[in-house]
């Protein structure tokens, strides 16, 4: 898996099936949570990054990251 948008719809189709809100565009998902967090994803440059209010974490080995 090497496209950025399988990566996407792989996470969005993991929200939806957990009933969570979410909005999507370019290379960017927010997820919002119940407790009124925001977490952000973001994919680019083979790199995922996910940034909350705890902090951010990087994976530069995105097809690692999804095995």
């Amino acid at each position: 898996m090497n496209n950025y948008d399988d990566y996407s719809t792989l996470i969005e189709n993991y929200l939806d099936s957990l009933n969570h809100e979410y909005q999507s565009h370019d290379s960017q998902i927010e997820i919002y949570s119940t407790n009124k967090n925001i977490i952000i994803i973001n994919i680019k440059n083979k790199n995922l990054v996910i940034t909350s209010d705890q902090g951010q974490d990087s994976f530069s080995k995105i097809d690692d990251f999804f095995k």
